[in-house]
């Protein structure tokens, strides 16, 4: 008698599992799985793109695109948010067909633009760097009408993309943008490396000799340009120098005059694409309240020439008894710091283990005064989710065009934190 089909997919089921073969079954009908998901319900978090309407229920694309509306309308309650779906710098503008409008450009005119009309207001102004999620302006009418909706293009090399399309191939995902502000951008990073004082005697990790191996196999396989470390301990660092990484990496730390250091806080940075201009230290309370001496370094990106302060501190934990006076003593000092650094001008990066979630987030961004690369200018507290004690901060003109925090070094045993790492371009 021949086996009926099921039974033939039972006993072929069988015999892979006899294989070693893991098959993990679908409960999504095949159809349902095929079907891309709606945009406008995408998770949506900086800096990847944005739908730029976020009243679900009542937003509609209306894909009207062609030769002549080069852009596509969606309809919304006017009054309602409109939010840049990219980083970039933003222009107004006024038209008869198009009303008040911003354009916010990723890489001047031949790189993404996008285009936002029909405007009852704006909250931008011409020159300003926009994160992507940022409000810009607020739904009003169609000229001549009284619909209200977005008008809405996209253009990618001078010219006009389906902007339908491209919302359901971008939203949710990383901008696909090569370069920001003209440049290609470097990789910065905060990574507690795990002193090895703290693994001497643990069978669950290895020495701190090996781990930081295996750290800077991480760094140069993950290509990263600049890293705040903590806990960096002295031997590690001096075993670090042994093995020739000062030939790729420059690093800076508080040393005053070759006569006593402190490389448990260093910024390192790749010499091939950053050289140091300067450096100098600030103090915070540490353990008990005692002065710990943390490095601020001038750098330039060699390939635009573009200067930029990066910060790097390890803000006391409760190991030693309750700290949370004197972080948030730190905290208080460390944003009196970048507002000092601002004042030159130039942007600044902020790296740490700040053993805080909120409570060394809120301080630092309010009054949009900082962003985290996945994060939203804010006055008072735009908290993102999830997230950690481990912080990339960024203050001035400069914005991300990616972000990941990977807890590859917790699953590998290099450390007991995660790596944070994210693409920062610089403007003029």
């Amino acid at each position: 008698m021949t086996a009926n089909r099921p039974q033939i997919l039972l006993r072929a089921l069988v015999g892979l599992v006899t294989l070693g073969v893991v098959l993990t079954p679908t409960l999504v009908p095949a159809a349902d799985a095929a079907k891309p998901q709606d945009p406008k319900t995408r998770a949506q978090t900086a800096p990847n793109v944005f739908y730029p309407l976020r009243n679900l229920k009542s937003v509609k694309d209306l894909r009207i695109s062609s030769r002549k509306h080069f852009g596509t309308d969606i309809t919304g309650p006017c009054t309602a948010g409109v939010f840049a779906s990219h980083p970039g710098v933003a222009s107004v503008y006024t038209a008869p067909n198009l009303g008040t409008y911003v354009r916010v450009r990723a890489n001047g005119g031949a790189g993404l633009t996008t285009t936002y009309g029909y405007l009852g207001r704006t909250f931008v102004t011409d020159g300003q760097i926009i994160q992507s999620g940022q409000a810009i302006g607020q739904v009003g009418k169609r000229p001549g009408t009284s619909s209200c909706r977005l008008y809405f293009s996209v253009t990618r090399g001078g010219r006009y993309a389906n902007p339908t399309a491209w919302l359901n191939a971008y939203v949710g995902k990383l901008p696909p943008v090569s370069s920001l502000f003209g440049t290609r951008g470097f990789l910065v990073a905060s990574f507690n490396v795990l002193g090895a004082s703290h693994t001497a005697r643990s069978s669950k990790y290895a020495t701190g000799n090996a781990r930081i191996n295996r750290t800077m196999a991480m760094l140069n396989g993950r290509h990263i340009d600049v890293v705040g470390t903590q806990e960096f301990q002295e031997t590690q660092f001096d075993y670090w120098t042994a093995r020739g990484n000062g030939s790729t990496w420059g690093a800076f730390y508080w040393d005053p005059e070759g006569k006593k250091r402190d490389t448990e806080n260093a910024i390192l940075y790749r010499k091939s694409t950053m050289e140091l201009v300067s450096g100098s230290t600030f103090d915070i309370p540490y353990f008990h309240g005692n002065t710990r001496h943390v490095p601020v370094a001038l750098l330039r990106e060699k390939s635009s020439g573009r200067t930029v302060y990066v910060m790097n501190v390890h803000n006391p934990a409760n190991t030693q008894g309750p700290a949370a006076t004197y972080r948030a003593r730190a905290i208080a000092i460390e944003k009196q710091k970048i507002i000092d650094l601002r004042a030159t001008g130039r942007p600044v990066l902020f790296t740490g283990d700040f053993n805080d979630r909120q409570k060394a987030f809120c301080p630092l961004t309010a009054n949009k005064l900082t962003i985290s690369p996945n994060s939203i200018p804010s006055m008072t507290c735009a908290y993102p989710k999830p997230s950690s004690i481990d912080w990339i901060f960024a203050a001035g003109q400069v914005r991300f065009s990616s972000f990941g925090r990977d807890t590859y070094p917790q699953s590998a045993r290099i450390s007991d934190h995660p790596i944070v790492q994210a693409r920062a371009h610089l403007q003029d």
